[in-house]
This record gives structure tokens, sequence and C-alpha cells, in this order.
């Protein structure tokens, strides 16, 4: 059985907000989501809703732009020939309809969705 000593550390530890390397927070990510005391806005991706809860497009756009607006920072020259591989921002089955934490991962390793089916490397995809 705990002891009600445990039980009151724990809930302390789980209602207090976590410092950032406590989190597997990407480097890219740990300057605009840690403020000044060294703690992690959750709030930032996961707005008031609770921690382990999937963030929504608009929390990524917020900083990203648009999923519309990802997909044109990476479209592939015209004049790239066919072994170039897609836009993985604007898929050839759902469009730019296909949310970002598909494939981007906060707090563990990224994934390619479309690798489910297919071979792409995306060697530029922040993992």
């Amino acid at each position: 059985m705990l002891k009600p000593v445990f039980i009151l550390l724990l809930g302390v530890m789980l209602a207090t907000p976590m410092a950032a390397n406590a989190l597997n927070i990407k480097d890219y990510h740990k300057e605009v989501m840690t403020g000044a005391d060294g703690k992690v806005d959750c709030a930032a991706c996961h707005g008031d809703a609770k921690r382990k809860t999937v963030p929504d497009a608009a929390s990524c756009s917020s900083c990203h732009g648009s999923p519309e607006e990802v997909a044109k920072l990476t479209e592939r020259p015209a004049d790239a020939g066919h072994s170039v591989e897609p836009n993985p921002h604007n898929s050839l089955h759902y469009g730019t309809d296909l949310p970002c934490t598909y494939c981007h991962q906060e707090h563990k390793e990224s994934k390619v969705y479309c690798n489910q089916c297919h071979e792409f490397t995306y060697p530029q995809m922040k993992r």
C-alpha cells in the first residue's frame, strides 16, 4: 500500500509544470516552448486540453503557417523529373488535409506516414 506522503508527493509532481529537459522535446522547439523559468508551456501546443491529447492543426499553423503555405515551402521544381519524391505536405492521396501529427511527433521519433505503403526517404525531415 502506498503511503499518504508518497501519494501527496506524486500529486504535486504531476500538477507542477515540467522542466524542458524532463520532457522529450525537440531542440528546435525547446526555445519556443520553454519559459524564462525553465518550465515548458504545454498549452502552446495542447491548449487547455489534457497533456496527452494530440494537438490540433491550428496549433501547428499558428507558428508554421497554413497547410497550403507549408506545402508551398516543400514544392519540388517542375523540371526536377519523375525521380523526385512527391511533396510530403501535398499528398496525392490527401492533398494538404493530412494532420501534421501523422508524421511530426514532438515527444517521440517522427515517421513518414506515407511509408506505410511507400518507401520515401525525405532526407531533410526533422526527426
